[in-house]
């Protein structure tokens, strides 16, 4: 009888044991998958440059996030809620089809939502005469970047998208086509 007891008693005591050993730990799970990397968006943007090379004289510019005009030609937003900074690149020739944006936004799924924004809502001739004919945009962390080009100046939106997943590590988020 005193076995049994035992016996019993050790089953009980096991399965207190697992009971609490068994409680789910607290996990939230993460709003992205990479991190986005350290720096200005007029920095990234530069540091692009070190992985693609265009051959057009190009500038890299603030976003000035307060001017509503600027928010829409650049992101295609209608207001710059959720961006916290932006840059853009384009060429200082007026009309090349070869436009970049970069926005820092409050979370990565303000950037994830503001990348699509860009994609769809971002006007492809905004150029005198000149249209772009490809188009992506990226998410990085909480980054959102969009690129759109001619294929004319001997770069494809692939290696600019290359270049940028470079500047975030060698991995992205996701990246609309």
């Amino acid at each position: 009888m005193k076995k049994i007891a035992l016996f019993l008693s050790l089953v009980l005591l096991m399965g207190a044991m697992t009971a609490c050993g068994s409680a789910p730990a607290e996990t939230t799970a993460p709003q992205s998958a990479v991190t986005a990397p350290e720096g200005t968006t007029e920095e990234l943007m530069n540091k692009l440059y070190e992985n693609v090379t265009v051959e057009l004289p190009l500038m890299t510019m603030p976003i000035d996030l307060a001017d509503e005009f600027a928010v829409t030609a650049y992101t295609g937003a209608a207001s710059a809620e959720g961006m916290l900074e932006g840059a853009f690149n384009e060429s200082m020739i007026g009309a090349q089809a070869y436009s970049l944006s970069l926005v820092k936004c409050e979370s990565a799924d303000a950037a994830a939502a503001l990348a699509q924004t860009m994609f769809d809502s971002i006007d492809t001739r905004k150029w005198v005469c000149v249209e772009a004919t490809e188009k992506q945009a990226v998410v990085c962390g909480d980054l959102a970047f969009f690129v759109m080009l001619d294929p004319e100046y001997g770069v494809t939106t692939d290696q600019i998208v290359e270049g940028f997943t470079a500047v975030c590590g060698g991995a992205v988020d996701s990246v609309i086509k």
